[in-house]
């Protein structure tokens, strides 16, 4: 049986991980739709990627078995289904769907078995919201995933079509997603010390996701303040719906998905950001995203306040996830006409990536531990 190693952020946006390296790293939108066991197809998808079409039988799932369209494929779907503030990570089978494809990729692109089954176990590290955390969710989630097998069978995908893997997970680790940005923020990825100074202050990280927001104080012993700490059901994603519905009610202009709407904001094309093509013509839409995304600024900026006011020994915060890269400016902006605290904001690439990163380094410390103790037995 093969052993890989995994470490996944199940985001409300998208998956990101990490498998056996830092260098394979794979992200998928967090988009999924249920479809049938065929698909109308006039060309195949250049890449599996592209057309994840699969079948999954675990007792994880509530139903414990569906056939769905993932990340891109789904995306093309009018009934896909993303993340609404009314789920729980840990409950939901949507991040199961998204998990269980995503290990069920890495196998079938790693293993030379073209035909058959292929069984892989996994050492995972993973992670849910502190508002989860906090109600004793992460044991369950655990359980969930290592209680049993699960089997994902690649149908209408390119080259992995009609692949099966089962999978099996020897440990799952279950952080907390927040806590362990402090992690990756001061070690390199060789597990060596970086920003040693934030290891002797008190740290705010601010988690801003697209449907929680999680404020984790992290104290000069490294341990979290459990009374403290705590976090928001605001994210990003209600707010880029409201965005979509506007420009549709305004323009005539439907966007896909949310990622086709951050795509939109985020692009490095200076003269098409804030800009979509209807119809022939060019439209702005940049009135409709500041009004918008300035209301969850606000939001995210009463949590930086009162948790300021909760703890006032805080000596930086950091603005990380996804829904940092949106809100910046927006944020910076409040900041300055008000408190002037000291914000820090990670890098794009940080931002997606480093909950992920931080995994993978915790795993990595966890499998050395596990070495130490069989090799001293």
């Amino acid at each position: 049986m093969v052993i890989r190693q995994a470490a996944v952020d199940i985001g409300n946006d998208s998956l990101k991980a990490y498998f056996e390296k830092l260098e394979n790293e794979l992200l998928i939108p967090n988009v999924i739709a249920e479809i049938g066991l065929s698909r109308d197809i006039v060309e195949l998808e250049k890449h599996p990627l592209d057309g994840l079409h699969v079948e999954i039988i675990s007792d994880a799932l509530k139903r414990g078995q569906g056939v769905y369209a993932v990340g891109h494929l789904a995306g093309g779907y009018d009934h896909n289904d993303e993340l609404t503030t009314i789920s729980d990570k840990s409950e939901a089978d949507q991040p199961i769907v998204m998990l269980l494809t995503a290990l069920a990729y890495d196998a079938a692109m790693a293993s030379s078995n073209q035909n058959g089954v292929t069984e892989v176990t996994y050492y995972l590290s993973t992670g849910l919201p502190l508002s989860e955390a906090k109600r004793g969710k992460r044991k369950l989630f655990k359980q969930k995933l290592k209680s049993g097998t699960h089997e994902v069978r690649f149908h209408i995908t390119p080259t992995i079509g009609g692949r099966t893997i089962r999978i099996h997970f020897e440990e799952v680790l279950v952080n907390i997603e927040g806590h362990v940005a402090l992690i990756d923020l001061t070690t390199h990825d060789d597990g060596s010390v970086r920003n040693e100074e934030l290891t002797h202050m008190n740290v705010l990280i601010n988690d801003i996701g697209g449907l929680s927001t999680d404020a984790a104080i992290i104290l000069e012993d490294g341990a979290v303040d459990n009374i403290h700490s705590d976090g928001i059901k605001e994210g990003v994603s209600p707010y880029l719906d409201e965005i979509m519905d506007r420009v549709y009610a305004e323009t005539g202009y439907r966007f896909i998905n949310r990622q086709q709407l951050i795509e939109v904001i985020t692009t490095e094309n200076e003269e098409e950001r804030y800009h979509v093509w209807f119809r022939g013509k060019r439209t702005g839409i940049q009135s409709i995203v500041d009004e918008v995304l300035m209301k969850i600024a606000r939001e995210e900026y009463k949590l930086i306040r009162s948790t300021w006011n909760k703890v006032p020994s805080i000596r930086v915060s950091y603005q990380i996830g996804g829904g940092s890269l949106l809100l910046r400016p927006y944020i910076e902006r409040i900041n300055e006409l008000e408190e002037d605290y000291p914000l820090r904001f990670v890098s794009t690439k940080d931002s997606i990536w480093m909950i992920a990163r931080a995994y993978f380094k915790l795993l990595k410390v966890y499998l050395k531990v596990k070495n130490e103790q069989y090799t001293a037995n």
